[in-house]
């Protein structure tokens, strides 16, 4: 039982769920207000919203994409298989979009929706990546912007307006610069340890393999120093 606990921690500090939770929260309530504001002004709430259109579709459903697209997929290609960070985001993100085709009734619908997730889901990566992994802070600004385009019944589909496009464009723009300068706002994030340093330290993987993975993300860490 022991054994497994401690694959199971480590699995989950490989996603980046042992990550810290309040810095997530904060950055994705600040970054996704745009849209609650630009809403809330323009909008009026959903009347066709259910608990369970909120429940799976703001929590449930983000939580498994962010799991899978970002946390494994992309966190294996980019720090297990040492791919390069476009070709490591551009993959899980293809397939990301792919699976928000069925929201598409015309091609020219299609394309827009694939263009909408597929950046959006790089930008994740990037966001992921640059907050050391931690996967609650993408999941904290999908999840909200999924609730704030429900709580109001933007669109039907991830696509969109004008007015819904240029709310998400300001939520994308804020999340951008919170993460540029997240030392500034959240200090202690920038001194925690690398999630690969700490499996290492704490004896999940020895030897000469431990030293190769602890450096995955060295370079990272470097550019985060210089700055």
């Amino acid at each position: 039982m022991a054994a497994h606990a401690v694959k199971l921690k480590g699995a989950l500090r490989e996603l980046g769920l042992r990550a810290p939770l309040r810095p997530a929260v904060a950055f994705s309530f600040v970054a996704a207000s745009p849209m609650l504001v630009i809403f809330a002004v323009t909008s009026s709430i959903n009347a066709k919203m259910s608990l369970l259109s909120v429940g799976v579709g703001c929590f449930v459903a983000p939580f498994a994409e962010e799991v899978l697209f970002r946390g494994y997929m992309f966190g294996q290609l980019y720090r297990r298989g040492r791919w390069d960070f476009w070709l490591s985001a551009l993959i899980p993100s293809a397939l990301f979009a792919v699976g928000h085709a069925y929201q598409a009734g015309e091609l020219w619908e299609l394309v827009g929706i694939f263009a909408v997730t597929g950046l959006g889901s790089i930008l994740g990566c990037w966001i992921y990546m640059q907050w050391q992994f931690n996967l609650w802070v993408v999941f904290g600004l999908h999840g909200l912007m999924n609730l704030w385009w429900e709580l109001f019944g933007v669109a039907e589909t991830a696509l969109g307006g004008w007015i819904a496009n240029g709310a998400r464009l300001l939520t994308i723009a804020a999340a951008i610069l919170l993460t540029i300068h997240k030392d500034r706002f959240w200090k202690s994030v920038g001194s925690e340890r690398n999630p690969v340093d700490q499996t290492v330290e704490e004896g999940h993987i020895d030897g000469p393999a431990a030293r190769n993975l602890a450096n995955l993300d060295e370079p990272l860490l470097i550019l985060q120093r210089a700055r």
